[in-house]
């Protein structure tokens, strides 16, 4: 018996897409067996790329963030390696352009799309059209409901939404420090006012007065303007999406995975109302709508013991039936034809948007250093919204660890 180790973030749809996978594969191939290793994400992290895991497990889903950094450690073989003797008949041109980049680095190709955002806007729609909601806002505020524009109509409608005493709140977003979501919620304030991560000379720009703008905004939701549950403070992203789905907000931005929960009746109470569309645009003339593409690729460690038999699981997995499959069962597919397909559009809404979206995505800096970057980002975030410390110190000190971080990689 040939006998693989697959490892990936702990999480219901993924291991529930990539059981259906193993389970056909091993139809085909009765001697094989992949053993399934699931972790939470911060954990998955340190495990295989901090630690230098991944350079020993046969299969490793990796956050494409993470892959500058797993790349120059040299803890992958390159798929490049894999796949010359037997390429895939139709990578990369079934995948959108941006579902091909971020998986190529120092010029090789090292993953597999496997499980894709980007962010989204979701919001209630039996709240939004409600009609007696609107004549309650528009009492309130002087103009119509609609699903904010900007950030600052956000605010406004989150207001407006939020009712604790009804177990109500306007708005979901995922606090916990995790270097995940908390992260990524500060760079899409900061980009969608104008910001920038790190300039053309990799100087940290994040700590400026729009970076300030940017946390000051993620703290006032949580403490000033409350709009947010406080227990949000602990949930990641996928605690914060199951919050959502079970009814306890308006509206919410995460990763629109999300909303495929929001259609599945046995995790969901709000099936059938839930929208997706675009970011709200951050004020003012530099602001606009921004989404981050990060999304999860399996990856081949470079010590994997069966190197053939990785290839053709890999081969399997990049099948349209089991991209498709990633979708039905709650994930997100990664080819254009699982986005564009009626029967998963049937089902999941959201995936008529994704092309949109994926047309105002930024992403990463693609250096190994930036796992590093992240965890001084996360660190900062954690003092303002988590232990309320100044905002404007906090992101300078993060900034000031970026350029050493920098200066010694």
């Amino acid at each position: 018996m040939i006998e693989l180790v697959l490892t990936t973030r702990e999480q219901d749809t993924f291991e529930a897409a990539l059981a259906w996978q193993i389970e056909e594969f091993q139809r085909q191939r009765p001697d094989v067996r992949i053993t399934v290793q699931p972790r939470p994400i911060h954990d998955h992290y340190v495990a295989m790329v901090e630690q230098g895991g991944a350079a020993d497990v046969d299969l490793f889903l990796c956050c494409t963030d993470w892959l500058p950094d797993a790349a120059a450690q040299g803890l992958l073989t390159p798929l490049d390696e894999l796949f010359a003797a037997a390429p895939l008949p139709d990578w990369p041109d079934a995948w959108h352009p941006a579902m091909q980049k971020l998986v190529v680095q120092q010029g090789q190709w090292v993953g597999l799309p496997w499980h894709d955002g980007p962010e989204v806007f979701m919001v209630r729609t039996d709240l939004f059209e409600d009609a007696q909601e609107q004549a309650a806002f528009a009492a309130q505020y002087g103009r119509p409901l609609r699903v904010p524009a900007t950030w600052s109509e956000f605010v406004e409608v989150a207001k407006f939404f939020t009712r604790p005493e009804q177990g109500q709140w306007g708005a979901v977003c995922a606090g916990l420090t995790d270097g995940h979501n908390n992260v990524y919620d500060f760079l899409i304030q900061l980009w969608s006012r104008g910001g920038t991560l790190l300039d053309d000379q990799l100087r940290p720009q994040f700590h400026d007065e729009i970076g300030v703008e940017a946390l000051t905004f993620l703290y006032d939701l949580f403490h000033r303007h409350r709009v947010i549950a406080p227990e949000c403070l602990g949930m990641g992203s996928v605690e914060s999406g199951d919050f959502y789905a079970q009814g306890h907000a308006a509206m919410m931005w995460n990763w629109c995975g999300f909303a495929a929960v929001c259609e599945l009746p046995e995790l969901s109470r709000i099936v059938g109302r839930n929208r997706c569309t675009r970011l709200p645009a951050g004020d003012g003339p530099a602001g606009r709508s921004v989404s981050l593409n990060i999304y999860w690729a399996l990856t081949a460690g470079r010590n994997g013991r069966h190197p053939e038999v990785v290839r053709d699981f890999l081969a399997h997995v990049s099948r349209p039936t089991c991209d498709k499959v990633t979708s039905m069962v709650g994930a997100n597919g990664t080819r254009l034809s699982t986005w564009r397909d009626p029967d998963v559009q049937q089902k999941y809404p959201h995936y008529a948007i994704i092309e949109d979206v994926h047309s105002q995505t930024l992403t990463l800096p693609a250096i190994p250093a930036y796992t590093a970057i992240n965890e001084a980002i996360s660190r900062a975030v954690h003092r303002v919204v988590h232990e309320h410390q100044p905002v404007a110190p906090s992101l300078a000190r993060a900034a000031q660890e970026t350029t050493e971080i920098l200066a010694t990689s």
